[in-house]
């Protein structure tokens, strides 16, 4: 059931260049597509863009441990590999780092605001596999190609439920508020261009 007044359009689109025009939206909110991305600073910018000033962008994404702080140590980096591999994911980005990347374009009023919501997600991971189980619908929907699928799933979940467990992964969440005054951001951007 629809709330009154409420529509919405579903579309498919290039992430890293938005169809929408500049200033389109009051709020955009991503779920767990950051890691799909091959360029995260572009991904955050294009989301910033579409805002209108004083929009808001919620983001939710798995993230890594921030490596410039504490690199990633000998059974790390395999087990980074193989979750990067088995998800295709290009990379996880830090909680610090994609905050920072969202605050570079200059589209961010203030700070971004980022909590990390990885001890209340951790449980999911164990809770998706038992839930294969006892609701099966979906692999009786799918056959025997995604029964196939699923088993192949089992061990990669474990595995990210250890890497989350272990303070490899994290579950960041972001906050930002576009710039309510965007003339002022670009004269300040020609005046830096002006400078160097």
């Amino acid at each position: 059931m629809t709330p009154e007044g409420l529509t919405a359009q579903f579309q498919v689109d290039d992430a890293l260049a938005l169809s929408f025009p500049d200033n389109s939206f009051d709020v955009v909110w991503s779920i767990e597509a950051g890691p799909h991305m091959p360029d995260k600073a572009q991904y955050g910018a294009e989301m910033l863009r579409v805002l209108k000033p004083g929009g808001i962008l919620v983001v939710a994404d798995w993230n890594q441990r921030d490596d410039r702080r504490k690199p990633l140590n000998f059974w790390e980096k395999p087990v980074m590999r193989q979750l990067l591999d088995q998800w295709s994911h290009p990379s996880f980005s830090s909680i610090e780092g994609f905050s920072e990347q969202l605050e570079a374009t200059g589209l961010v009023a203030g700070e971004v605001v980022t909590a990390d919501w990885t001890q209340e997600t951790l449980p999911s991971w164990l809770d998706s596999i038992w839930q294969g189980i006892v609701r099966p619908q979906g692999l009786v929907k799918f056959g025997f190609p995604g029964f196939i699928k699923s088993l192949r799933e089992v061990p990669t979940m474990l595995l990210m439920r250890v890497a989350f467990g272990a303070g490899l992964c994290r579950f960041g969440m972001f906050k930002a508020r576009k710039v309510t005054n965007l003339a002022q951001v670009q004269e300040t951007a020609r005046g830096e261009a002006l400078k160097a």
